[in-house]
């Protein structure tokens, strides 16, 4: 599976753009503010149907317009398949699979398997949990769409038991019968969202660990460690004990919607005590793993977008993880770059031959 062509139009800084990429190793060179990202989040969008960077669709259209339109061919094996995703201002966003309009978004999710490495991905390290768990349900959500239904019901329920907890408190008055229709629909969106989290990393842990320990060249001791209320209670009881709780908070205080991947690093947290190179190489090894992962469960390879990747790490680590290319682990790549030399350099060092384009003020040159 391989991205063929891709066109970009209003799209961010490319007024009207056609690449046509080559099956193996695509790598966008060109200064700062140029539009390399841009292209890679054009990807992302068509597979993801949002963006990377910025989940706000309005503010991805070129200033001055109305609309944006994505469209790509992707080749499977003999069959060639169109996408177009289409945004307007005041008609909100479609996306069309060979000139067909999907009724629901999450019908896409997963057709297009995909993995991201971009500097921002730091976040998963310094920020709240919530990082982390979009970072664990995208992954299920590619390979399970049950997933990914459970995951918005529980969502859509988790609101609605919220705002009546303050219905409670503005009105002076408590339904306990219909707080326990809400306790129900909870405890069976989340039992299933728990157990599949739960399956996910029995797969994507020894992943992980392996390619950490290849990508640092050491024997660190790392370790993900998932933290969750259903540990040690199950739904409804957890619901029920703390809910005197969420009467007093006007919040449910506890469930899957708390749960947690905690980074470890030589039995202390990462965040804490990792260095620079250190938590690198922990992010770099969780989006392998990601990519090992869709593989495994899609039987497909995803495409692979990396952005500033050179920026990002040091000599040792690029060439380990460039071996690992070579060696047709991957498939479809995409890099970008401020310095082409920078990257003949390095790639032809371990005899990989890229596409290059060179990208200046949203324009190929």
């Amino acid at each position: 599976m391989y991205l063929s062509q891709l066109s970009l139009n209003h799209f961010k800084n490319y007024p009207q753009t056609t690449f046509r990429f080559s099956p193996k190793i695509n790598v966008l060179f060109g200064k700062n503010g140029a539009g390399k990202t841009n292209v890679l989040d054009a990807i992302y969008y068509l597979s993801i149907t949002k963006s990377y960077f910025n989940s706000v669709d309005h503010q991805q259209i070129l200033q001055g317009e109305q609309y944006f339109v994505l469209e790509a061919l992707v080749n499977r094996e003999d069959i060639s398949e169109k996408l177009r995703l289409v945004f307007q201002r005041g008609l909100g966003k479609k996306l069309l699979v060979n000139n067909n309009e999907l009724e629901k978004f999450s019908e896409h999710i997963g057709a297009l398997p995909i993995v991201m490495i971009a500097p921002g991905d730091i976040k998963l390290i310094y920020e709240g949990s919530e990082e982390r768990r979009k970072f664990v349900d995208l992954i299920i959500s590619q390979c399970d769409r049950i997933y990914l239904h459970e995951l918005m019901q529980y969502q859509k329920t988790l609101d609605q038991r919220n705002k009546l907890l303050k219905d409670f408190f503005e009105n002076r008055y408590f339904n306990r019968d219909l707080l326990e229709v809400y306790n129900e629909q909870l405890g069976r969106s989340g039992t299933y969202i728990y157990r599949a989290r739960l399956a996910f990393l029995d797969i994507f842990k020894p992943l992980f660990l392996e390619n950490y320990k290849t990508l640092s060249g050491t024997n660190e001791q790392v370790d993900l460690v998932f933290e969750s209320d259903l540990n040690k209670q199950i739904y409804p009881d957890l619901l029920i004990l703390h809910e005197q709780a969420d009467i007093d908070l006007l919040r449910t205080t506890r469930g899957i919607h708390k749960d947690d991947l905690v980074f470890i690093l030589q039995h202390n947290p990462l965040k804490k005590f990792g260095s620079q190179g250190q938590q690198k190489s922990f992010i770099i090894s969780l989006k392998l793993a990601q990519f090992q992962y869709l593989e495994k469960m899609k039987g497909v390879k995803p495409l692979l977008l990396l952005d500033d990747i050179f920026e990002k790490l040091d000599q040792t680590r690029l060439k380990e993880l460039f071996k690992w290319i070579t060696n047709g682990n991957f498939g479809q790549i995409f890099i970008t770059d401020t310095q082409k030399e920078r990257a003949q350099a390095i790639l032809g060092e371990l005899a990989i031959d890229p596409t290059f384009f060179e990208i200046r003020e949203g324009e190929i040159v």
